[in-house]
């Protein structure tokens, strides 16, 4: 009965959902865990923060009710995220929720890729469409120092099994470090490129547990592009590369791009297609924006699709024109690590 309602709706749309600023909203990220099994030096303290419990926690049924919902206004991709989504047990029943939402025709998914090896053919089958994977080096040392335990061996595993299993294309996201990963630019770069993972490369951004020393390890992507112009020819690229906001190049004598994701040194709030489902149901119109509105609670005290749908219509038309951070300097005070919402 819901899936028929949600049928019925996307059948005989007659509008898009669309913020104040003319913006078409078409893209939710969900986190359906705040939890991770690493500890980034970028995304959180060494000590961690405090995780959202299970039962806390949005049931697969209640994803599925507000993919619904923004899919019966207007969603059309729905990416799994976390914190490490993988982390949940249930995450294949959650994919083939999400994937059963009539008008969702693409169902990503952000890992760090450490569990990918085992499961990638499950989420696949679930319809899982895509995956990008935390790729932030590829020497053993220094990717086990940045991830606080991580084993680039087992990553680099589920990215070739997921890539085997259909999920496609695998992309890699590298967040650049300035004195940290610098130095293996180029060599990230033909990894990526030998093995068809399009690359981004992603401007380290300041959290509340990562401003102190933030600036000190900031590298603008431009700055990453000149170093990549010493081995590689790079050209704009005018092809559509998914839902992102990286601007891409194509390199010459690869089929496959690389790209570059600028909050900082190139602003590009003005083409925002995103919002946010935290991993308890709360909506968030902008990642480094603190304005938060309860969803799931209007399912649990009976609401239905539509109430969610008209909720979601409501709080969309006050969506920030854009964030406010700047390199020391973060936006959020409720935002102390990345995995609290999967970025």
């Amino acid at each position: 009965m819901i899936n028929y309602f949600i049928r019925e709706r996307v059948n005989r749309r007659v509008y898009q959902l669309s913020d104040a600023l003319g913006r078409r909203i078409s893209y939710l990220r969900v986190s359906v865990a705040d939890s991770c099994n690493l500890r980034c030096v970028y995304c959180m303290p060494a000590s961690g923060v405090r995780f959202t419990r299970h039962g806390e926690m949005m049931s697969p049924q209640e994803i599925g009710m507000i993919v619904g919902a923004a899919a019966s206004i207007g969603t059309t991709a729905v990416r799994l995220t976390g914190g490490e989504p993988l982390t949940r047990t249930d995450i294949v029943e959650i994919a083939a929720e999400v994937s059963s939402v009539p008008g969702v025709t693409d169902v990503p998914i952000s890992t760090n890729g450490i569990f990918l090896k085992g499961m990638a053919g499950q989420l696949h089958g679930a319809g899982v469409t895509r995956a990008n994977v935390s790729v932030d080096s590829l020497k053993p040392e220094r990717f086990s120092s940045i991830t606080r335990g991580g084993d680039i061996h087992r990553v680099l595993e589920g990215m070739r099994e997921a890539a085997d299993a259909g999920i496609r294309p695998v992309k890699m996201n590298t967040v650049l470090m300035k004195g940290v990963n610098d130095d293996e630019l180029a060599e990230l770069t033909r990894f990526a490129l030998e093995n068809s993972y399009p690359l981004r490369f992603i401007e380290m951004m300041p959290l509340t547990s990562n401003v102190s020393f933030q600036p000190e390890l900031f590298l603008p992507a431009m700055r990453a592009k000149a170093i990549l112009e010493k081995d590689f020819r790079l050209s704009p690229s005018y092809s559509k590369n998914g839902y992102g906001p990286a601007v891409y190049y194509n390199v010459e004598g690869y089929d496959t791009p690389v790209g570059f994701i600028t909050p900082l040194s190139g602003n590009f709030c003005d083409r925002c297609n995103r919002v946010r489902i935290t991993s308890t149901g709360r909506l968030r119109m902008c990642l480094f924006g603190d304005s938060m509105v309860d969803l799931v609670s209007v399912i649990r005290e009976g609401g239905g699709i539509g109430d969610v749908a008209r909720l979601i219509r409501e709080c969309i038309a006050f969506k920030p024109e854009k964030h406010h951070l700047d390199i020391g300097k973060t936006s959020s005070e409720t935002l102390e690590a990345m995995s609290q919402i999967g970025g």
